[in-house]
């Protein structure tokens, strides 16, 4: 569910009610519910106040990174490769930018289902932790986290030859092949 329209239903007001108090218009507001438009972090909080609520900003954890892995297990069962990429930019864009807690990565995330897609998540950790300065999560070494073989993450074979130039170096010991601007959060 989200969160506005949490905050608003426990709070028991209206739209144009807590619209109101809060000093924006009702047509935002459901903006801002149905997902049309992501209101700024001190637009939040003052919804939340005029709800009598406070909404809190932590680092997300370590269970937020395996709901990160069993979605990209999803986009892969829906046979979506794009957005199954897409997640996994995601997330190397949370540990990058500090929004996963320190050490989100240290525990096994757990297997998406697809060997090649594992390696993939293994190969980022690793580049992760290289780029951060920490020690590679020992799990990302585990023989199930490698492809025999080469895998492209790209069905278009003539990008193959620019990918093994662009793939990091931790992916390519996988077996595994996307250049690293794919890896980058849209």
């Amino acid at each position: 569910m989200n969160l506005l329209r949490e905050i608003r239903a426990r709070s028991g007001l209206t739209q144009t009610a807590l619209a109101a108090r809060a000093g924006t218009s009702r047509t935002r507001l459901s903006a801002y519910e149905h997902d049309h438009t992501d209101p700024e972090l001190d637009t939040l909080h003052r919804i939340a106040e005029a709800a009598r609520m406070e909404v809190a900003v932590a680092p997300l954890g370590t269970s937020r990174v395996r709901e990160r892995v069993a979605a990209i297990a999803g986009a892969i069962a829906e046979g979506d490769q794009p957005y199954a990429l897409r997640l996994v930019a995601e997330l190397a864009a949370w540990v990058r930018d500090g929004v996963v807690e320190p050490g989100a990565l240290d525990a096994d995330p757990g297997s998406t289902g697809d060997r090649r897609w594992d390696a993939l998540i293994g190969g980022v950790a690793e580049m992760l932790a290289t780029e951060l300065g920490g020690a590679t999560p020992p799990w990302a070494g585990a023989p199930s986290r490698f492809v025999e073989g080469w895998w492209f993450v790209s069905r278009l074979r003539s990008v193959r030859a620019a990918v093994v130039v662009e793939t990091p170096p931790a992916l390519a010991a996988r077996g595994v092949f996307v250049s690293s601007s794919s890896l980058e959060s849209v």
